[in-house]
C-alpha cells in the first residue's frame, strides 16, 4: 500500500484509478463472452438465429409398385389424403381466443379502461373477423377438393355435435361419480363442492385438441398443393366503411388445417377367378366340364405386407443401408446430411417378403420445402417416388397353379385311390409348386398352400373361433411359403443327382451295371430294401428287366440297392460333396426374405449338424436319412441337369443381367444317361416308376398333355409324424394329426421334339405315393404351361393317352 502512495500520492487519483480497474475488469467479462459467442460457439449460433427464419415442409412421397413379368402391377399405392382441421378452429375456439388476444394487444393503452360489457364487443367484433377468414378458408378448401361448401359446413357441424356430445356425457359421468363418492364418504355435497367437481370434470378430451378430417379421399394432387399450403401465413382482414383493412397481425391461410396421408397399398391380384378344364384330370376325377375356382390372397406370401408402424430396427437398417450403398446415400442425402426416406411416425414399412426384402428399393423420398420467412424465398426439392420392382413370376400361372392346389379340386384331398395308408380321405393336403425356366433360371412360379388371410378373416377359410384358428395355424403352417422355407428330404428325386455326383467323383463308371439284389445286404432282408422286395417278397430288378440295371435302367425303375451301393461308395464325404455341388446347403438368395438353404448331417440341436456317419451316407443314396432341401433345390437341380451340368442361380427379382453360371463339371455321359433314366421313368409304359397309375384295372398315364415331351422322377419322403398337444401342459394326451410320408414329383418339360425348357418340382405334405399325388398335380402345373402360352397348345383331343 506504502509504494501505491508513494506511486500515486493524491487519494481522488488513487481512487479514480480504482475505478477504471473496475471498469476494466467488466469490460474484460464482456468481451470474453462476446468471444465465446462469435467465435466458440458463433457457428451453432448463426444455424439457431437461421432455423428461426426457416420453415420446413417434408412433402410425402409414394411407394415403387411392384409388377410381374408381364407387365402386371401386383402392388400400387392408392394415393389418398385426407383434409384435416383442428378441433379449436372448427369449434370457433380458435377464432374467440385469437380475438381476445388481439383485442388487448390492440387496445392495451385503454384497455384496463373499459368495463367487462365494453370489452366483450370489441373482442366480439374480432372474433368475427377471425371467423370470417375460417369461413373463407372453409370455401377455398371445398374448391380444392371440388366438395360442396354445404357439405364442408355440414361435416363441420356433425363433428362439433358428437365431440360437444361425448364432452358433455363426460363431465356429467364424472360429476355424478365425484357426488357418489362423497356421499358414500358420509359427506354432504355442498355447492362449493359442485363447483369444484365441475371444474375437476371439465378438462378438455383428447378429440377437442385433435384434427378431425373435413374432406376424405382427395387426389394426390390436390393433397400436395394444399400440403405445399399449409404453412402460408396472410394478414387478417377487416372492412371499414366499405373499403378493405388489414389488421396488424398474421394468420394462417388455413388455421388449424393438417393434411393426413390416407394412401394405401393395393394388390390387385390378391383374388382371382380361375376356369379350369378338367380333361386332363386323374380319371377319377376327369370331366369335361370345367370348374371354376376363386383363389384368394395370392401373392400374400411371396408379395408380403406392410405395416404402418415403424420399429427400431427400421431405423437401424435404414441407417445401415444410408452407409453401406454410396447410390442410395447420394440420392436420399440432402445437402445437410438429412435423409429424405427416414422413417417417421406412421410410415408404411414392408414387413415381409418382396416389399419387405426390397424396402430401400421401393421407399420413396420425401421432397422438401423451404420457406425464407425474412425474404420470404421459397425453395422445394420435389418428392421421388421409389423404385418399381419387377419379378419373375408370371401371375396368370400363379394363378392357375394356386387353383390346382385348391382342396375343392380334389388334387390336394386325399382321395381312396392315393392309397394313403395313414390319412382319411377328405383331409385336406399342404403342397407347395415351383415352375424354373431352364435357360434362364428365372422362377415362373412359385406357390405354396395354404395361406392366411391377408385381411386377417379367418372366417373365409371356414374357421369361425380362436380355438380354431390357433389349430390350424399349428397344424398347417400357413405363415410358412413351403417352396422355399420348409425342409423336406428329397427321397428318391435325389437319385438323379447321386447318379451324376457319383460319376463325377469317379465311383460309377460309364455303362457300369450294379449287381440287382433285394436288399443291400442279403443276410438282412427287412432291412434296406428295393421297393419292388418289400411289395413283391423275393422279386428283385434283375427279375424284373432280366438284367442288372445300369444308371438310366436304376432310375427309370427306382431301384433302392442300386443307389444305396453308390451312397456307399461315396461315403460320408463324397455323398456330401454331390449334394453340395448341386446347392444343398447354400442359400439361395432370391431377396425376397429368409429361405432354408438345405442341410446335410444330424441336426446336433445347436444350430449345427453332427458329421455324417457311413450309415447315413448310404441312406442319402436314395435322399433319405439327414438330408434337407425345398422345392425350389428340386427345381434349381433338375435344371442344372438339364443344361448339361450349368448351375445358374435361381432369381426372382429382374434385373442386373444375366446370373453367374458354373459349370460343376458332371461327365457328359453321365448327363446323357441320367436324362435318359428320367425320360423313361414317365415314358417307358413296361418299367417306368411314375409313366401311369392304375385305377380298377384301368392304366391312366401320369402324363397327358399332347404335344410336350416330359422327363421325370417320382419320389416319397420320410417325415415325423405331426404331432400337438390339445391342452399343452394339461393332463389331455399329446394327438399326432398328421402322418406318412411327403410325396415328391419333379419334372422337365419342353415342346416335343426340344431340349427341356421348364422344370418343374411338386411336393404334397403327407400325400404318400408320388405318381398319384404330386404326379397329378405336376401334370396340371404342365397344363397351365400350356394355357398360358409357354408350351403350345395342340388342337383336338388334349388327353395323351389313357383308358377313357
Amino acid at each position: 500500500m506504502g509504494a501505491v502512495s508513494k506511486l500515486i500520492p493524491s487519494m481522488f487519483h488513487r481512487r479514480l484509478v480504482l475505478l477504471m480497474a473496475a471498469v476494466c475488469l467488466g469490460f474484460a467479462g464482456l468481451l470474453s463472452r462476446m468471444f465465446w459467442m462469435t467465435v466458440v460457439e458463433g457457428d451453432s449460433a448463426r444455424a439457431l438465429a437461421e432455423s428461426r427464419l426457416i420453415r420446413r415442409t417434408w412433402l410425402p412421397t409414394t411407394r415403387g409398385r411392384v409388377l410381374d413379368r408381364t407387365g402386371r402391377v401386383l402392388a400400387y399405392d392408392q394415393a389418398s389424403y385426407d383434409v384435416a382441421i383442428d378441433y379449436p378452429v372448427l369449434s370457433g375456439e380458435w377464432a374467440r381466443t385469437r380475438a381476445k388476444r388481439y383485442a388487448r394487444k390492440a387496445h392495451r393503452d385503454r384497455w384496463d379502461l373499459y368495463d367487462d360489457r365494453e370489452r366483450d364487443a370489441i373482442i366480439e367484433n374480432y372474433r368475427i373477423i377471425y371467423q370470417q377468414h375460417v369461413e373463407a378458408s372453409l370455401r377455398t378448401i371445398a374448391a380444392y377438393t371440388g366438395v360442396g361448401l354445404e357439405e364442408v359446413h355440414a361435416k363441420r357441424d356433425e363433428i362439433v355435435d358428437r365431440i360437444e356430445g361425448q364432452y358433455r356425457q363426460l363431465v356429467e359421468a364424472r360429476v355424478r361419480n365425484d357426488v357418489q363418492e362423497r356421499e358414500r364418504q358420509g359427506f354432504a355435497v355442498t355447492d362449493r363442492d359442485l363447483d369444484r367437481f365441475v371444474k375437476k370434470a371439465s378438462q378438455k378430451i383428447r378429440e377437442q385438441t385433435i384434427a378431425h378430417p373435413v374432406v376424405e379421399g382427395v387426389r394426390d394432387a390436390v393433397g400436395f398443393e394444399l400440403m405445399r399450403m399449409t404453412t402460408r401465413e396472410v394478414p387478417a382482414m377487416t372492412y371499414v366503411d366499405g373499403g378493405e383493412a388489414a389488421l396488424d397481425e398474421l394468420i394462417p391461410l388455413f388455421p388449424g388445417m393438417v393434411i393426413t396421408d390416407n394412401t394405401r397399398r393395393v394388390y390387385p391380384f390378391e383374388s382371382q377367378a380361375v376356369i379350369l378344364d378338367r380333361s386332363s384330370f386323374p380319371l377319377p376325377l376327369r370331366s369335361n366340364e370345367s370348374v371354376r375356382v376363386r383363389v384368394d390372397d395370392l401373392g400374400a406370401l411371396l408379395l408380403g405386407r406392410v405395416r404402418d408402424s415403424v420399429y427400431k430396427e427400421d431405423a437401424d437398417r435404414r441407417k445401415a443401408a444410408i452407409e453401406t450403398d454410396s447410390w442410395l446415400r447420394g440420392v436420399a442425402l440432402t445437402e445437410e446430411g438429412v435423409d429424405r426416406g427416414r422413417y417417421r411416425e406412421h410410415d408404411r414399412v414392408g414387413h415381409t417378403g418382396i416389399e419387405s426384402a426390397m424396402e430401400h428399393r421401393l421407399r420413396g423420398l420425401r421432397g422438401l420445402r423451404t420457406e425464407h420467412l425474412q425474404t420470404r424465398g421459397v425453395s422445394e426439392i420435389p418428392p421421388d417416388p421409389g423404385q418399381d420392382v419387377t419379378l419373375t413370376i408370371d401371375m396368370a400361372l400363379q394363378a392357375r397353379i394356386r387353383a390346382v392346389l385348391d382342396p375343392s379340386v380334389g388334387l390336394t384331398r386325399v382321395q381312396p385311390w392315393h392309397e394313403n395308408e395313414y390319412m382319411a380321405v377328405g383331409t385336406e393336403l399342404d403342397a407347395a409348386a415351383v415352375v424354373l425356366e431352364v435357360a434362364t433360371g428365372e422362377i415362373l412360379a412359385m406357390v405354396s398352400t395354404p395361406v392366411a388371410p391377408r385381411d386377417g378373416d379367418w372366417r373365409r377359410l371356414g374357421l369361425n373361433s380362436d380355438e380354431e384358428v390357433e389349430r390350424f395355424r399349428e397344424e398347417r403352417s400357413p405363415y410358412v411359403n413351403r417352396a422355399i422355407s420348409k425342409p423336406y428330404q428329397p427321397g428318391s428325386v435325389a437319385k438323379a443327382l447321386v447318379l451324376c455326383g457319383a460319376s463325377k467323383l469317379g465311383m460309377y463308371a460309364e455303362g457300369e451295371r450294379i449287381e440287382a439284389t433285394g436288399s443291400l445286404y442279403p443276410d438282412r432282408p427287412t432291412m434296406l430294401r428295393s421297393w419292388i422286395f418289400r411289395k413283391y417278397p423275393g422279386m428283385t430288378h434283375f427279375d424284373q428287366l432280366k438284367r442288372h440295371p445300369d444308371g438310366t435302367d436304376a432310375l427309370m425303375v427306382s431301384s433302392n440297392v442300386f443307389f444305396f451301393k453308390l451312397g456307399e461308395r461315396l461315403g460320408p464325404k463324397g455323398i456330401d460333396e454331390v449334394y453340395s455341388m448341386f446347392g444343398v446347403g447354400v442359400p439361395i438368395e432370391l431377396g425376397i426374405g429368409s429361405s432354408w438353404a438345405g442341410s446335410t448331417g444330424v441336426f446336433d440341436g445347436k444350430g449345427g449338424t453332427l458329421p455324417i456317419s457311413p450309415e447315413d451316407a448310404i441312406q442319402m443314396g436314395i435322399g433319405q436319412g439327414p438330408i434337407t432341401w425345398t422345392p425350389l433345390h428340386a427345381a434349381d437341380s433338375y435344371a442344372t441337369l438339364a443344361r448339361g451340368g450349368f448351375m445358374m442361380k435361381p432369381r426372382v427379382i429382374r434385373g442386373g443381367g444375366m446370373p453367374e453360371v458354373t459349370n460343376i463339371g458332371v461327365p457328359g455321359w453321365a448327363i446323357r444317361d441320367t436324362l435318359d433314366g428320367l425320360y423313361e421313368v414317365v415314358n417307358n409304359p413296361e418299367y417306368g416308376t411314375g409313366e401311369h397309375v392304375t385305377y380298377d384295372m384301368l392304366r391312366d398315364p401320369v402324363f397327358n398333355i399332347a404335344g410336350v415331351d416330359v422327363w421325370g422322377k417320382t419320389g416319397t419322403a420320410t417325415s415325423s409324424p405331426l404331432v400337438m398337444d390339445p391342452d399343452g401342459d394339461g393332463p389331455m394326451e399329446a394327438q399326432v394329426v398328421r402322418k406318412g410320408d411327403h410325396s415328391w414329383y419333379v419334372s422337365l418339360v419342353a415342346r416335343e421334339g426340344s431340349a427341356p425348357e421348364y422344370a418343374v418340382a411338386v411336393v404334397v405334405d403327407y400325400g404318400g405315393s408320388g405318381a398319384r399325388v404330386s404326379g397329378a398335380i405336376n401334370n396340371q402345373v404342365i397344363q397351365a404351361l400350356v394355357d398360358e402360352g409357354y408350351l403350345p397348345s395342340v388342337d383336338g383331343d388334349q388327353v395323351a393317352g389313357g383308358d377313357q
